[in-house]
Order: structure tokens, then sequence, then C-alpha cells
């Protein structure tokens, strides 16, 4: 079967296909009563074929089983008549790797959750083939033929209205969740992403993650957010709290990173992000110049369990120190502080700390912003914090 894909009439390079095909074959396929786990491939080999090759196909497609010619051929035509019109292609024409998520998005979601309506749309023409074979050379047979198939044929259509308003559906969501990834990381991403997160994009394409960030990333980059009247060489320092209550948070806290950086860049500050649980994780920063998004597949590897408390207190040090180090030509800066109830498991109050942080704020002109994602209830006041947004405000931003 990867004999048969990899003849596909596409651009890719023989190493990248084999690494985008490591995907497909990650599922298991056990369904065996109409269609094989082999047709499933094929099928999802047909609609890779028609995006790459358009209206060519009928010459292009690999021949492999020719019991399975017939409905391979009606399964492109179908995708033909309801596409190659309608878009024209122009969004699929840039890139090869897209087209194959676009296919394998599609594939993988009615394998899932649509396989009943395909199997049964097929049976009727088993059922029928199997009839003709058996009864036509008898006339009274041929006469109740003539019937059975009207019937079958009405049933045929039904199945297959269905199945367009299903493939119609699933199309849109493939479209609308490729352009929200183009949108946040711009359309290089699909020839530059490394082989080691193609499975990791996959993943997020399925669950719709990148529609839910850019939902996101559109309330944050907003001037009521994100405006602070900074030096136009300032820093943001951006600080989240990576244990696993987090985890539940993480695509608001990658739609506001990603704001947040689009809005530095724009602007010509610098960017940190600051991932940290007991201790401070590597930091990732971004002079003036956009952000690897190949590091935003990597974030949410660093969620872990809280083995002791977390030390807030080190990560505005932290925040400061980085703040310091010549990052910028002036000082001032922006820290965002992402954390929850946690916060007040160990919080840090001690006199003179606050005393030195409250001077250092205000003569370096630094404000500090916490984005609380913990329980509203024991949300209590943060001394340090110049202002606190929760997630139900944050969706109030227009």
């Amino acid at each position: 079967m990867e004999e048969l894909l990899l003849k596909n009439p596409s651009s890719l390079s023989a190493e990248r296909k084999e690494a985008l095909l490591k995907l497909l074959y990650s599922e298991q396929c056990t369904d065996s009563i109409i269609l094989k786990s082999d047709d499933f491939y094929l099928f999802f080999h047909d609609i890779w074929s028609l995006f790459e090759i358009g209206e060519k196909y009928e010459s292009e497609i690999v021949d492999g089983d020719i019991r399975l010619k017939e409905w391979r051929i009606f399964i492109l035509e179908f995708f033909s008549a309801r596409n190659l019109d309608k878009l024209n292609f122009e969004y699929l024409t840039n890139s090869s790797v897209k087209k194959f998520f676009i296919a394998l998005y599609i594939w993988k979601k009615i394998k899932r959750e649509y396989f009943l309506d395909m199997r049964k749309t097929l049976k009727i023409e088993k059922y029928k083939n199997e009839f003709v074979k058996e009864h036509a050379d008898n006339q009274v047979n041929k006469d109740i033929y003539h019937e059975m198939h009207l019937k079958i044929q009405n049933n045929w259509y039904l199945n297959l209205f269905k199945f367009n308003s299903i493939y119609d559906r699933i199309f849109e969501e493939a479209l609308e969740e490729t352009k929200a990834v183009e949108l946040l990381f711009s359309d290089t991403i699909w020839e530059t992403i490394s082989n080691d997160n193609l499975k990791k994009l996959m993943s997020y394409i399925e669950s719709r993650h990148f529609s839910e960030v850019l939902f996101w990333k559109s309330k944050f980059q907003t001037e009521q957010f994100l405006k602070v009247g900074l030096d136009p060489n300032s820093t943001y320092v951006f600080c989240v709290q990576k244990d696993i209550s987090m985890k539940r948070s993480l695509t608001l806290q990658k739609g506001l990173a990603l704001a947040v950086s689009e809005f530095s860049q724009k602007h010509e500050h610098n960017f940190v992000f600051l991932p940290f649980i007991n201790a401070i994780d590597q930091e990732m920063i971004t002079h003036k110049d956009t952000t690897d998004y190949n590091y935003y597949f990597e974030l949410d590897k660093s969620f872990g369990l809280k083995t002791e408390p977390i030390n807030y207190k080190g990560v505005i040090n932290y925040a400061f120190t980085m703040l310091k180090l010549e990052l910028s030509h002036s000082s001032s800066g922006k820290i965002f502080l992402i954390c929850n109830e946690l916060l007040f498991d160990d919080f840090p109050n001690e006199e003179d700390w606050i005393s030195a942080v409250t001077h250092y704020k205000k003569v370096k002109k630094i404000e500090i912003v916490v984005i609380y994602m913990g329980d509203k209830t024991t949300l209590q006041q943060i001394w340090f914090a110049d202002k606190i947004l929760i997630p139900q405000q944050l969706v109030q931003f227009k």
C-alpha cells in the first residue's frame, strides 16, 4: 500500500512524503464488511490525488485492485463535481503538504464518524450488481429487478445526498482549520515545519485547536488590552505557569502569547516567553523577529506535576532580570503572569521584597498584568499586579 501511495504525482520529496504517510499508518482500520482497510487508504489517496492533479485524476489514478476502480472513479467524480468548479483549487495550489493534511483530515473524519454512511451507499451498489449477475436472464426476474432497481436507486441518491452534506461539512472544517493555521503562522508553515512536529500538527488540526487559538488571539489584539505607552524598544516578558492544572487553558494561553508576540514585533519590542513550574524552564527570546512556530508545538510538552510550592517570587525576579539583560535600549517593559489559585499557596509578601519590587517598577516603568485562570472564589488582591484579568473579562474585549 505504501508503494501505491508513493506513486502519487505530488511535488513532495520521497523523504518528506514518507514522513507524512506515517500519519496515515498510525490509524488502525479494522472495518471489513464492504470497505476494507486498504480501501480506506485508497479512498484517502483518491482525495489527495484529486487535490494534486485536478481534472487529470482519471488518467493518473493508480489502478490498485481493479475491483475498486469503478467506485474510486465515482468518488473522484463526486469530489470533482463538488469542488473543482466551486473552488477552482485557488486555495490548494500553493502547498502539497497542505493538500495532504486536508485530504487526511477528510479521510480520518469520515473513517471515524461517518463510516456507516459510506458503507450503506456502497453496499446498495453491491446488492444491485449481485442481483443482476444471478437473475438477469429471467424475464419475470427482470421486472422484479426493475422495481428493485428503482428502490435501490432511490436509496442510493438519499445516501449520496447525505454523504454530500457530510463531505461539505468536513471540507469546510478542514478549510477553516488550515486557514487558521496560516493566519497564525503564515502560509510558509506547510513547507518549513519540522518532520518531528507533523503528528502534533495533525492532532491540533483534528481537535480544531487553531480555530480556537485564532479566536483568543483576535480578542487580545486590541489596543485596549496591549497598548501600554512603552518606549519603542521595550521588552515584553510572558510568564506562564505550566503545571498540569493549567493545561485546560492551553489554547487561551497560546492565543495570548501569539497576540503579545505579534504586537511586540509590530512595535519593535522584544518578547520573552518564560514557562515555569517548580523551576524556570528554558526561556524563548525573540529579538524583534518572528516566533519559531516549531517551538510552539513543543510548549505543551512542558506541562508537569507540581512537586513543591511554585516559587512565584523567583519567577518575577527572573522576569526583572530578563529586562536588565540589554534585550532593549530601554529597561522599561511589561510582564504578563498567567497563573491560577496556586499563586496563593505560597504568596510572596515579604515587606523588604514588596518595597524593592514597588520601587523598581516605578523607576523602570514596568507594568505587571496577571491573567488569572483559577477559581474565581479564591481570587485575592495581588499587590504586585497593576491589572488583574480573568477569562470572562478577556472575552469582552472587542
